[in-house]
């Protein structure tokens, strides 16, 4: 059984839905199409597209109301200056998460090095650490 996908238009060509249709034959062996799921409805028709990239939140890229301009065979705007800001006002953009605080243990040291230079004597200390936990590791190896 074949199938394809089409977009339903309505009477003026703004989208509706994406649906799936099947192609099946029927008894004098031609081929039809049923459409799953969706009834269209007077003055619909299916449109053999891509369907529009919907907007998802203000400033992102897409259509609030795509329409098929059947002149250029593409989708284009047919929401008014006014009726895209209304839109935009209730669907804003997410926020952004800010950085992650740091935390006590190593987060905490990184974040007072990143705001404090240490000087030659801390970093020796340091270095004296290490090569102390590394000779211990050494002798009981």
């Amino acid at each position: 059984m074949d199938y394809k996908h089409s977009c339903v238009i309505d009477a003026q060509n703004l989208y509706k839905t994406f649906v799936l249709v099947l192609l099946v034959e029927n008894e004098e062996h031609q081929q039809e199409e049923q459409i799953q799921y969706y009834t269209l409805q007077k003055g619909e028709q299916l449109l053999d597209a891509a369907p529009p990239v919907m907007r998802p939140y203000a400033g992102a890229e897409g259509f609030v109301s795509p329409k098929w301009d059947t002149s250029t065979s593409a989708w284009v705007e047919a929401a008014t200056e006014e009726e895209i800001a209304a839109w935009e006002a209730e669907h804003p953009a997410p926020e952004r998460p800010g950085p992650p605080e740091p935390s006590g243990g190593l987060g905490q040291r990184g974040a007072d090095l990143g705001t404090a230079k240490a000087d030659k004597t801390e970093v020796q200390a340091v270095w004296d650490q290490m090569a102390e936990a590394y000779q211990e590791g050494v002798q009981s190896a």
